[in-house]
């Protein structure tokens, strides 16, 4: 549109800074006024769909198709008079700067010449994430959140100064938008510094805002057998996710490359198995101050703290709105991350053991096996035994490897028949029965028992005339 100056700022020139290309194609566009009608004007140039945001502060969404990705421009009016006003009313001082786009598509590498009226460019170059203004928390309470997820995702150093400042809106983040308080929460989950960020959350008061649930384990003594309290214990969990997910060095070579792809997976766009992992990781003892006992010889016990954190949890993915995959992911985690503890401790993995695990866990089973083995390294620090933990690991790439290399063996075997030709060969009505006996089918195949389908059949006879006796 003639006559407007269009301006990209933020995002975009911050990862040109920083030579890291963005994970995801978002573009801020900022005009003086009439973003709404520029925007829609921009969509029907390029030929993408018009996203209207928020009509009473002048914003809208242009979506573009692309062969890797869809672009979205996101354009707005300026957040006061004149640009210098906008870029000084912005999160963080590595957001608050702009180039005329008309110049930047002239010449996009590097960019230059920047408006910068805040020094962003010098917080990039010392790595360090400077709130713009005392109030910016205060206005924005997910900027907590953006804090600290910045802070994980670029390895930058929050300012000191900030603290305080994230301390004093915390109370307020109830009033935020649950789903923008979730996105910023798995985007940080998502890092290889996970942990710092749900530290920091933990040290302004954030994390007890967003789950209320875990305050009750702070300071919550657990006996020897930990070397943490509980919520201590749950934080240390997230970092111990943090060390073995980055690599998976821990593992051997094989497994490395299927478990980083398992867990880089996203359930629905932008949240990935990673991050769920380290949520349920967080989560997953957040039954035991309910179930916490002590017995006479001063003993502490917290028998069935996992159906419990399941049921607690059921509520907070619900409050976070996560979708149902993403939510059964995560109670189904809370629910199991002892089973494979118990796993770990046979003398030997039989094969009717590894597939009911699978069985029950389904495609959640690696991130079950991960989630345990974050726990299983908080649990006690220095004091593990070298030993149990080697064998440990070795019942861990057991069950591991027979989900990503032997799944139709052990896993999920190829169906030897169907219920259709169970119920014509033994004159049988749809019903529980037929369910049963595939299920049968299918165990004794992962068990190695039968390999065809006359041996199928066979079995199938067998237990159809137990039942008829």
């Amino acid at each position: 549109m003639q006559g407007i100056t269009c301006y990209l700022v933020g995002g975009w020139l911050r990862d040109q800074l920083l030579a890291s290309p963005p994970r995801h194609l978002n573009v801020d566009l900022a005009v003086e006024r009439g973003a709404i009608a520029f925007a829609r004007h921009l969509a029907q140039a390029l030929g993408g769909a018009f996203v209207p945001l928020d009509d009473e502060h002048g914003c809208a969404r242009v979506v573009v198709a692309s062969p890797a990705a869809p672009i979205e421009l996101d354009v707005g009016d300026f957040r006061g008079r004149t640009l210098d006003d906008d870029l000084r009313a912005r999160d963080f001082t590595i957001n608050a700067m702009a180039m005329p786009l008309e110049a930047w598509l002239r010449c996009p590498e590097p960019p230059a010449p920047l408006i910068d009226p805040l020094q962003g460019a010098e917080a990039i170059r010392s790595r360090r994430l400077i709130p713009c203004f005392p109030g910016t928390f205060r206005e924005d309470p997910v900027r907590i959140l953006r804090a600290v997820r910045f802070v994980a995702q670029l390895d930058f150093a929050l300012d000191p100064a900030a603290l305080p400042l994230m301390s004093d809106a915390a109370p307020l983040l109830s009033r935020v938008s649950v789903e923008r308080l979730r996105d910023e929460l798995l985007a940080a989950l998502d890092t290889d510094r996970a942990s710092g960020a749900v530290r920091s959350l933990n040290e302004v008061g954030a994390l007890d805002v967003l789950f209320p649930e875990l305050i009750p384990g702070r300071g919550l003594d657990q006996g020897p057998f930990h070397h943490l309290d509980v919520l201590g214990h749950q934080v240390e969990t997230v970092v111990q996710a943090d060390r073995f997910l980055a690599e998976f060095a821990e593992f051997s070579l094989p497994l490395r490359e299927p478990l980083a792809r398992y867990c880089a997976e996203e359930l629905v766009p932008r949240h990935s198995r990673k991050a769920l992992i380290k949520l349920s990781g967080l989560l997953h003892d957040v039954g035991k101050p309910v179930r916490r006992t002590v017995e006479p010889d001063g003993e502490i016990w917290f028998l069935g703290h996992e159906h419990t954190g399941a049921e607690l949890t059921a509520g907070i993915v619900q409050r976070l709105r996560l979708s149902n995959r993403e939510a059964e992911m995560v109670h189904q985690l809370v629910l199991h991350h002892l089973r494979p503890g118990f796993l770990s401790r046979e003398p030997q993995l039989t094969r009717r053991a590894v597939y009911r695990f699978f069985k029950e866990l389904g495609d959640h089973g690696p991130g079950c096996l991960l989630t345990w083995w974050a726990d299983r390294m908080a649990t006690r620090g220095s004091r593990s035994r070298l030993d149990q933990l080697d064998q440990q690991r070795g019942r861990l790439e057991e069950l591991l490897n027979a989900y990503f290399f032997q799944a139709e063996e052990v896993v999920k075997p190829p169906r030897l028949l169907d219920g259709r030709q169970l119920m014509r060969t033994f004159q049988l009505k749809p019903g529980p029965l037929i369910g049963e006996l595939l299920g049968a089918i299918e165990e004794a195949q992962a068990e190695g028992r039968i390999h065809t389908s006359d041996d199928a059949l066979a079995l199938a006879r067998t237990l159809v005339e137990q039942q008829n006796t």
